[in-house]
């Protein structure tokens, strides 16, 4: 990959949260409240807005007083029949045309983890509970009908056995396979398979940091990630299909959340900047890998002054749901210089081209 490089093609200031691309290259992003929608990445409609929470909405008058409210936190996902479920303050709304988003059901949590959700073969949308749980309760994955008119518990892991979910994600080359991460602490990192959409589940790991991980990557014979520690050193990691070995790659300079796989081949990742042992750069990194397990350094995105990280949010980037092309992908960022509260639109520029 030697003279492979990122390209900045567009920053977006009005959207702070790309969340899904859909097969046509239709785009949702958010921004406080209101959700967006564009065919182009340049105009873009509202589509409609989720109802005022107090008092999140009340400080979004400027992006410090919004970072330090969460009042840009939102998940919009949208399924392969063209339903649009959202979610924001702890509720699953359904979008409806002509009365926007009708609330569904409640879960615990204000909202999941970017890139989180995901849908089954045969339609259902998944979404795992993500909420601090100082007292390890149990933590439910849900999921939606392909109509999104209904909605049902498709597991239960009982107090004790987990902090949260982190993520949940379909396999592409194990159709039945649905994979969960969870963590966050001492025998709480965990991978969950479901091939039976949760009536029987396959825990694979051991519990400790090696297995803390939020964005899982796939490939014919392996399982990858980056683990997603802020207490010690950060690896790439991968584990056979076959037999579960767990093998380490490169050292991280810290955490690793989000990331994405282009139709193309190109597998993204991307590190954060939060308070802890583990961190080592105040820079967000975008890697890139052809395996998802030998990556390289692409860009690096300076986290901005702004502290307590802990009020006034880590340095993050996150990518939407939905295949992109290497020439055009799409990211949103907080807590970093030039990409806090903004999407940008990427190119993967290899040498040459």
């Amino acid at each position: 990959m030697t003279g492979t490089a990122i390209e900045f093609l567009d920053v977006e200031p009005r959207i702070a949260i790309m969340h899904h691309v859909e097969p046509d290259g239709v785009l949702w992003g958010s921004r406080g409240r209101h959700v967006f929608r564009s065919c182009d990445g340049r105009s873009w409609e509202r589509v409609s807005s989720f109802p005022f929470a107090f008092p999140r909405d009340m400080l979004g008058f400027s992006r410090l007083t919004a970072r330090a409210a969460r009042a840009d936190k939102a998940n919009v996902f949208v399924n392969k029949a063209g339903k649009v479920c959202g979610i924001r303050d702890g509720v699953v709304y359904v979008l409806h045309p002509g009365s926007g988003f009708v609330p569904s059901f409640a879960i615990r949590g204000d909202t999941v983890l970017h890139g989180g959700i995901c849908e089954d073969e045969t339609g259902w949308t998944y979404i795992g509970e993500y909420f601090m749980n100082p007292e390890r309760g149990e933590v439910v994955i849900w999921r939606l009908s392909p109509d999104m008119g209904e909605h049902e518990a498709a597991h239960c892991f009982p107090a004790g056995a987990i902090r949260h979910v982190h993520g949940i994600y379909r396999d592409p080359y194990d159709k039945k396979a649905l994979w969960a991460t969870v963590g966050d602490y001492a025998g709480e990192c965990y991978f969950i398979r479901t091939r039976d959409r949760f009536a029987s589940v396959e825990w694979f790991g051991d519990g400790n940091q090696l297995w803390r991980a939020v964005r899982l990557f796939f490939t014919p014979e392996h399982i990858t990630w980056l683990t997603d520690s802020h207490l010690e050193q950060n690896y790439a990691c991968r584990m056979l299909r076959q037999g579960g070995q767990l093998e380490q790659g490169r050292k991280l300079p810290g955490s690793g959340w989000y990331g994405t796989v282009t139709q193309d081949g190109w597998y993204m990742a991307f590190t954060t900047v939060e308070p802890g042992p583990a961190l080592q750069r105040m820079e967000s990194l975008i890697l890139l890998s052809r395996d998802g397990f030998s990556w390289q350094e692409a860009a690096a995105l300076k986290k901005d002054i702004w502290r307590p990280m802990k009020l006034f949010k880590y340095g993050v980037i996150n990518t939407p749901t939905g295949k992109m092309t290497s020439d055009s992908v799409w990211i949103s960022g907080e807590g970093l210089i030039g990409l806090d509260g903004k999407s940008a639109r990427l190119r993967i520029a290899e040498a040459g081209s």
